[in-house]
C-alpha cells in the first residue's frame, strides 16, 4: 500500500484504485491499493469453479449458481447445478470494468477487493447475471477459491458492493451474501 496525495487529476488506472479523488484538501493523503492477482494471466479470472456445500456462509443460498466457467475474463457461464448440467446462460460475454473496495473489509484487509464486469453480449438467460462482481480465484496450491455476487440490468456494482454491510444477523436473507466457489470438484477451500 503506498499513499498519494489528491491534487492531481484522478485518471484510470489500470492496477491501482484510488479512494476519494477530488476535491479533497491537497495536504490529505489518499490510500492506493495494488490489484490482486495483477501479475497472472487475466487476473486469474479463468477456469471453473463449483460452490462450496461446506461454506460457512451461505451455502445454499439460491442466488448462487452451483458452476461458474470463466473464459479468460472475456467469457461466463452460469449453471444451476455443480456437475454443470443445467445451464442458466451460457457463453455471456463480458467487459471488465475495474476493481473497487468491499466496503466492510477495506483498507483493514488491502486485497478484500471485487473485480467488476458488465455483460455486453450473450443469449437466453444472460441478462440476470448483467453485473458480476467476484472477489478474484485466490488462495495457495491448486485450489483456489473465489466470491461472487451478480445482479440483472436493473442492479448496480454499488449495489452488490453495499450487500457486504448487510445485516450479519439476518439468517433468512444470509446477508451479507458471501459465496464460495473452489476450483471445481473441490470443497472446503474457504474454512
Amino acid at each position: 500500500m503506498t499513499l498519494r496525495r489528491t491534487g492531481a487529476l484522478c485518471g484510470a488506472l489500470v492496477s491501482v484504485v484510488l479512494l476519494g479523488c477530488g476535491d479533497d484538501d491537497p495536504g490529505e493523503a489518499q490510500v492506493v491499493a495494488e490489484e490482486p492477482n495483477k501479475d497472472i494471466p487475466h487476473l486469474g479470472v479463468d477456469g471453473e469453479f463449483t460452490s462450496d456445500p461446506l461454506a460457512v456462509a451461505c451455502p445454499d443460498d439460491p442466488r448462487n449458481p452451483g458452476r461458474v466457467v470463466l473464459e479468460q475474463m472475456r467469457e461466463f457461464s452460469f449453471y444451476s447445478d455443480r456437475e454443470g448440467t443445467r445451464p442458466l446462460a451460457e457463453g455471456c460475454g463480458y467487459a471488465y470494468e475495474g476493481f473497487a473496495p468491499d466496503p466492510h473489509y477495506f483498507p483493514e484487509t488491502p486485497a478484500s477487493v471485487w473485480l467488476q464486469f458488465s455483460l455486453t453480449a450473450g443469449g437466453d438467460g444472460c441478462e440476470a447475471f448483467h453485473y458480476v462482481i467476484m472477489r478474484p480465484p485466490h488462495g495457495d496450491g491448486a485450489v483456489k477459491h473465489m466470491h461472487l455476487r451478480y445482479g440483472d440490468a436493473e442492479a448496480s456494482f454499488a449495489g452488490l458492493l453495499g450487500m457486504s454491510d448487510g445485516d450479519e444477523d439476518d439468517a433468512d436473507k444470509c446477508n451479507p451474501w458471501w459465496s464460495v466457489y473452489c476450483s471445481a470438484g473441490s470443497e472446503g477451500c474457504d474454512i
